[in-house]
């Protein structure tokens, strides 16, 4: 380019030296002979030369409209992209003070769906400047798109944006700087950040009970601990099993184990603070943390989930009572333990209390043993014959007096032969001859 405005101002040079001379010449301005007969000749150079300036100067016209005869099809179809393209895009121009600065930029050129975000017609937003007309929003694109222009780099962001200045939530942002401007695009992303926040929130949140899982738990927990650290103040992990939920399970179906683990959820929800994080870890354990709490409100925290408890089994909402186990451990400022340690810490505590709440049953239930009763001896019943009894009989009748006897201890130590009974063959088993 800088070539061709050369040689142009070369030739254009050329042909005002030779006309001046020319016309000097045959007006005798110059009186020397020597120029007034090269005249003839300067006059036929500076027609040479306009000659071949007009030449160079058609070419380049006829050069020019070729290329904007080119350009326009390319320029009509970009347009029509433009019209079309389902983004927002806004064409620029800056808007420079006598001095060269830049004080605001205009929109020379927008598509449908552009206006269609600011709810405006495009024949309404052409001229429009930013800081003077778009009052909020154009005050603070005005210093991301100076800087763009400065510094000559792009502008790629995504946003979230107020409903009363776009009709959208969450814009991409684009801005690429141009010759004499900024080509703009934005893009509405509203729906996409809608899915991703449901879909992150379904990945930190359990579907039955509302409550964050365990992922979410270990993330906002860490974050919470860190806080309530950096802040010195206590904290206490709570660690809470149901008692006989495989039973529960095994004997009324799953539905109405889903029914009772959803009422442990409300319960715990209703029992600790809106800042506490309770989560469902899996099956039927659950955990809170309790942020700025000690030894003292743990133990009142354990009593109102007991209290609640209670009120849920006076109420029959469920075919069986429920019960809880919990386990509790208190986290100190200056404790180092990561989320996963205190909830190892609870669990252990959790069923070293299980254990002795089953010892406490076992022993309250089970009766002393007690030693047979002895019952009196009875010796078998053998008939006695008629003959035997008769002998016995005799004999007995033989026998002295118990008072006879007493008195014949005091006169002789011993009991004479004579004296003993006669039976003494039957206990031989020998019966008397009939």
């Amino acid at each position: 380019m800088f070539d061709r405005i050369a040689l142009r101002s070369a030739f254009w040079a050329l042909l005002a030296l030779s006309s001046a001379l020319t016309v000097l010449a045959s007006a005798g301005g110059l009186t020397r002979p020597s120029f007034v007969g090269v005249a003839p000749y300067l006059s036929a150079l500076s027609l040479l030369v306009a000659v071949t300036g007009w030449r160079l100067l058609h070419r380049e016209l006829l050069r020019r409209m070729q290329q904007e005869t080119m350009l326009e099809p390319r320029m009509r179809r970009l347009q029509d992209a433009m019209q079309a393209s389902v983004d927002g895009m806004f064409l620029l121009r800056t808007v420079r003070d006598s001095s060269g600065e830049i004080r605001d930029f205009e929109i020379t050129d927008v598509n449908a769906r552009g206006a269609a975000m600011l709810s405006r017609l495009p024949t309404q937003l052409t001229g429009v400047r930013l800081r003077r007309d778009l009052d909020g929003l154009g005050h603070a694109l005005f210093h991301q798109y100076l800087e763009a222009v400065t510094f000559r780099t792009a502008v790629a962001e995504e946003a979230r944006v107020h409903k009363r200045h776009l009709n959208a939530s969450w814009v991409r942002h684009q801005a690429t700087p141009t010759s004499d401007g900024l080509a703009v695009t934005v893009q509405d992303i509203s729906r996409q950040k809608r899915e991703e926040l449901r879909l992150r929130k379904a990945s930190l949140t359990d579907d039955l009970t509302g409550l964050h899982n365990r992922r979410g738990f270990m993330a906002l927990a860490e974050q919470q601990l860190r806080l309530a650290r950096r802040h010195a103040k206590d904290s206490v992990v709570l660690y809470v099993d149901m008692n006989g939920f495989k039973e529960l399970n095994d004997t009324f179906g799953h539905a109405v184990g889903d029914c009772a683990l959803v009422e442990v959820a409300r319960l715990l929800r209703r029992t600790v603070r809106d800042c506490d994080v309770v989560a469902r870890l899996g099956g039927d354990e659950f955990t809170v943390l309790a942020l700025d709490t000690d030894g003292h409100g743990a133990r009142v925290m354990q009593k109102r989930i007991e209290d609640q408890l209670a009120s849920l089994n006076a109420r029959r909402l469920l075919p069986t009572t429920l019960a809880l186990t919990i386990g509790c451990t208190r986290v100190r400022s200056t404790d180092p333990a990561n989320i996963g340690e205190l909830l190892a810490r609870a669990d252990q505590l959790l069923y070293a209390r299980k254990r002795r709440s089953a010892l406490a049953a076992v022993a309250g239930t089970a009766k002393p043993a007690r030693a047979p009763r002895r019952m009196p001896r009875t010796l078998p019943t053998v008939p006695i014959p008629p003959d035997v009894a008769a002998v016995a009989m005799a004999a007995a009748r033989s026998l002295p007096s118990p008072v006879a006897v007493a008195a014949n201890a005091t006169t002789s130590a011993t009991v004479p032969a004579t004296a003993l009974p006669l039976a003494l063959p039957m206990e031989r088993g020998v019966t008397s001859p009939a």
